[in-house]
């Protein structure tokens, strides 16, 4: 009877523990990178070709690095998303990464914690909707970018007083994990999660809170933290799923997709970020080529057809898996005659010669 009794007292115990773990926040499930190549790293490798959508208020403003403080500047008259699809279809495009939030902060959705977004613009469609909603409409994987910020290094809030007041009640860390449940939670399965400057992000906000919040919402989402300006041959974030090294091709000794992280192997591939489009006044100065930036201008026009496929050769021969080519859509979201041209040039090049 006692054994009993103190059998029941345990299970009590053990019940009432979980139930507490589970309030107060402390229970949690740990993700880390996959030890091998499953089904989704061989999907996502598969694919061989995706594309940049740098849209957001940087095109309105025409600056790589925005400091918009109004939301009206972003002011497009029409969204033709299916136009920009069509072409990325015709070019063997089979995944799309856009860019729902910036360096500004400005919000291409309706976010519930801020007012720095399209729902403050002239133009108040949900355009993270908008895209995801084509994307699938034309068989191309839908991604999302978001851009980390929060401490000394940037914080909006320094500039920006609409921020800087809503800042005033929670902190960086707590908007940017509500953010991100709002895109992974309210436009069914996003493909991957492209996350930007993590060097930047508020200082109590750790690369596993951020993949663990994702991957609970989806197991099979790809989560990337971008590793910066280098060769890819060293991981500055982790966990994550894929590796870059924003604008630069593998080393010459190949890329090795093995990772050994705290005693644990990890299968990681490569993923060549590039630009297409120059603009010789306002180069990033990351490229391989002069003039490369990541925004369209009236002045910026796309590069040379062959020599951006020289790269993207490389790339491939050094084993990176995958090409994610930076494109620069108008302010009405979709590309000029020439760029799109250009674009499906590319793509039967990169297709002719698999």
């Amino acid at each position: 009877m006692i054994k009993i009794r103190l059998k029941r007292l345990f299970v009590l115990f053990f019940f009432a523990l979980f139930i507490c773990c589970n309030q107060t926040g402390l229970a949690q499930t740990f993700y880390t990178a996959a030890n091998y190549k499953n089904n989704v790293l061989t999907e996502w490798e598969n694919l061989r070709f995706g594309a940049f959508v740098h849209f957001n208020d940087n095109t309105f403003i025409e600056k790589e690095i925005s400091k918009n403080t109004d939301p009206n500047i972003f002011n497009p008259l029409s969204i033709d998303f299916d136009a920009l699809m069509a072409v990325f279809q015709e070019a063997g495009i089979r995944y799309a990464v856009l860019t729902a939030r910036h360096t500004s902060g400005f919000c291409l959705w309706h976010s519930k914690v801020t007012k720095f977004g399209v729902e403050s613009s002239p133009y108040k469609n949900d355009i993270v909707k908008l895209f995801v909603e084509a994307c699938r409409k034309y068989k191309i994987k839908p991604c999302i970018y978001y851009c980390l910020w929060g401490n000394k290094d940037w914080n909006p809030a320094d500039w920006n007083p609409i921020i800087r007041n809503e800042l005033q009640s929670v902190a960086p860390k707590s908007v940017i994990m509500a953010q991100l449940r709002e895109l992974s939670e309210n436009y069914g399965s996003i493909f991957e999660f492209w996350l930007d400057m993590q060097c930047w992000a508020d200082t109590t906000l750790k690369p596993q809170e951020l993949y663990d919040l994702l991957k609970s919402k989806n197991p099979e989402t790809i989560v990337h933290f971008n590793q910066q300006v280098q060769d890819g041959a060293r991981l500055k974030y982790f966990p994550t799923d894929i590796t870059n090294g924003e604008e630069r091709v593998p080393p010459v000794t190949g890329h090795k997709s093995s990772y050994t992280i705290n005693g644990t192997s990890c299968y990681i591939p490569f993923e060549y970020e590039i630009t297409s489009q120059r603009c010789d006044r306002r180069s990033l100065g990351h490229g391989l080529m002069e003039g490369s930036v990541w925004f369209t201008y009236r002045d910026s026009h796309f590069y040379p057809v062959d020599s951006l496929y020289r790269c993207i050769k490389i790339s491939y021969e050094r084993g990176g898996s995958n090409i994610l080519l930076s494109t620069a859509p108008d302010k009405s979201g979709t590309y000029k005659k020439a760029d799109a041209d250009s674009l499906i040039k590319l793509g039967k090049l990169i297709w002719g010669n698999k």
